[in-house]
């Protein structure tokens, strides 16, 4: 036993040496000897049709003197076709379903054009010959057999390859969460470029009837719910998750089963960024696989309608919000996209990477939405159509230190784009408004509930343009969100520092928050509030724990700090007077209130220019007090506000 395996060894060895001797030839003789070999094979093909077929025949020796002619020349036009269809062209031991389709319709022209060939020529044709040069069966029958040949040769240094891993060493075992495109895509591509380091022992599946199945090469071993067996019974190092539609309790059963068994575990990005580029960059599992939710259904044709060949404005662009709605801006066909920010860099680096996805339409403006001149300018000199107001502060804490700021900017700010949209004639305004507004308690939901405000009084004023405000909760990795901070205190060591063990929060990722808030925009017709929905809330005490196991650092602890000025422990998406509606989409509402004007009964834009005027001045106080007057239901002594950091604000710090 020992003997043969020791001389199994030595010709595998041996083979690979003539196999890496020819590989490492000049490319002209691997395709020459390539050529040369298929040649060989039509030859042989077709003579061992022949030999079958006049065998014991009394005529069979006239058929030989015109085989060879006819041999040689469907050689020469078995390797043209086999040329011109690219096969001389791929990696033998890549060979896979494209190459055997490159064979077959090869085989497919060459064995047509000999047997009308053959029939031509003979009696039963235009009759040049007496009688057919070979039986009219073989090049049908020999074109088959060359085929089987021809894919088998090609087939051969790709088994070969895969055996000879297994001398190797030991690979990394990887089990593929899902069977669908992405899940065989990702195995195929595994087999194709990382034979030597990685081995697919399997697929976990989601249909019970889709066990035992065989994909490429590799079993159906289980269920998701077997995958804890699975990993144990296979020696598994790793899970690659497949399944683009998970929902949130498999991508926590898959992260917590793996975690378990000291499995790690990556995600498979986007199919479609794997066509394109035709390389799998693997990512690790992030928190926000694990607060996912059901994909949403986006209408793109509603969108494709409301966006391509118009003029569209992005204000904010750089931001977090604004520079995801330009890009997918962006891929809906605008005949321009002009980015509005006073980041240049964060405008230069976005322009730049839609570049790298060949939109070439977009313009840059360098510009402050609080300079009237500099909005009026960019809207006179590209008259948008469409207007995404994205541009605020949102650091909820950092505006309770810079309330006159946060006043000029996202008050007096959105007055300037919404009231240049309207004299500018814009077909839509959309303005990016946030769940602080709904019962403020900070100075920056107050400023973003007075923007709704300011938005429909313009409505009024403006009505052959429609807008519309667009209200959500929390955005995962946005900057200065709550993800990347505990993230950046993971990583330092901890401890990760929770303002309060109750808070909750709703979580939406930026792309899917953004795709709504484009679907919003198409459907408004007439001044609406809009309202997405966020799905289950979150505790924040239960992320920070979840990101403490994801990363690795179970040694990290929590700390918990107290509540910060302007924080609740609960935000609300809407207030009791605000009536609900269903719209053609199941996760945008639409709300109508009557609570949108001043509580005591002024009129907005009397005191709108005093505040404003203040802010600009920096007389935080004045313009606060007409803050609160123009706000309805702004509160700044709820009972949520009273537990303060000590050590927050700075010394010194007023309301």
């Amino acid at each position: 036993m020992w003997l043969m395996r020791s001389m199994g060894e030595r010709l595998l060895a041996s083979v690979d040496r003539l196999q890496r001797a020819f590989h490492g030839s000049p490319p002209a003789f691997r395709r020459g000897a390539a050529m040369l070999v298929d040649a060989f094979i039509v030859v042989e093909s077709f003579a061992v049709v022949l030999i079958v077929r006049v065998s014991g025949t009394p005529d069979s020796d006239e058929f030989w003197p015109y085989f060879w002619p006819f041999a040689l020349f469907s050689a020469l036009a078995f390797v043209l076709l086999l040329n011109e269809s690219g096969v001389y062209r791929s990696i033998l031991r890549y060979t896979g379903i494209y190459q055997g389709v490159q064979v077959l319709s090869a085989t497919a022209i060459a064995a047509g054009g000999l047997f009308l060939a053959v029939f031509c020529v003979g009696p039963d044709g235009f009759g040049i010959m007496p009688k057919n040069p070979v039986p009219i069966s073989v090049p049908l029958v020999g074109s088959v057999l060359a085929y089987v040949q021809l894919v088998a040769v090609r087939l051969y240094p790709r088994v070969f390859y895969e055996l000879s891993l297994r001398e190797v060493g030991r690979r990394t075992r990887v089990v593929v969460v899902g069977t669908g495109e992405p899940g065989v895509a990702l195995a195929g591509h595994i087999w194709r470029t990382s034979a030597a380091e990685t081995q697919v022992v399997g697929f976990v599946s989601e249909a019970r009837a889709e066990v035992g199945r065989q994909i490429e090469g590799a079993s159906v071993l289980g269920v998701v719910e077997d995958l804890e067996e699975v990993i144990s019974q296979h020696g598994v190092d790793q899970v690659i998750i497949a399944m683009p539609h998970a929902s949130r309790e498999q991508m926590d059963w898959i992260w917590r089963t793996s975690t378990r068994a000291s499995v790690t575990v990556k995600v498979m990005p986007d199919l479609g960024e794997f066509l394109s580029e035709g390389t799998i960059k693997l990512r690790e599992l992030q928190i926000e696989d694990l607060l996912g939710r059901e994909p949403v259904d986006i209408d793109l044709d509603a969108l494709s309608s409301y966006v391509n060949g118009k003029r569209v404005l992005v204000t904010g662009a750089a931001g977090s919000i604004g520079s995801e709605l330009s890009r997918q801006i962006s891929r809906l066909g605008p005949a321009q996209l002009v980015l509005l920010d006073r980041d240049e860099s964060g405008l230069y680096y976005l322009n730049s990477e839609l570049r790298r996805e060949d939109f070439y339409d977009a313009e840059t403006s360098v510009g402050d939405v609080t300079n009237p001149e500099r909005v009026s300018f960019v809207f006179e000199k590209f008259r948008p159509q469409l207007v995404f107001h994205a541009a605020a502060y949102k650091h909820v804490p950092m505006m309770e230190l810079q309330a006159a700021e946060c006043i000029t900017n996202n008050v007096f700010g959105t007055l300037n784009v919404a009231r240049a949209a309207g004299a500018y004639g814009a077909s839509k305004f959309v303005n990016v408004s946030t769940d602080k507004a709904v019962h403020p308690v900070n100075v920056m939901g107050a400023t973003k509930r007075l923007a709704e405000m300011i938005v429909k009084n313009l409505a009024a004023e403006y009505p052959e343009t429609v807008y519309a405000s667009v209200r959500f909760g929390n955005v995962l990795g946005s900057r200065g969100s709550v993800v990347p901070t505990f993230r950046q205190q993971i990583e330092a060591g901890g401890p990760v520092t929770v303002t309060h063990p109750d808070m909750i929060r709703y979580f939406m990722t930026i792309p899917e928050a953004v795709s709504l808030i484009l679907q919003a925009g198409a459907m408004a017709e007439g001044y609406g509030t809009y309202v997405l929905e966020m799905g289950r809330p979150v505790a924040i005490t239960d992320l920070a724990r979840k990101m403490i196991e994801i990363m690795g650092a179970p040694n990290i602890k929590i700390k918990f700090v107290g509540l910060r000025p302007g924080e609740k422990l609960k935000e609300e998406l809407s207030e009791e007077d605000e009536q609900r509606t269903e719209t053609a989409h199941q996760m945008v509402f639409r709300l109508t209130s009557e609570n949108m004007t001043p509580p005591d009964g002024s009129d907005l834009s009397e005191l709108l220019d005093p505040m404003i005027s203040h802010a600009r001045n920096q007389e935080a106080g004045e313009s606060l007090a007409l803050l609160h007057r123009a706000v309805p239901n702004y509160t700044t002594n709820g009972p949520e506000t009273h537990e303060i950091n000590l050590n927050y604000p700075p010394r010194g710090w007023q309301a």
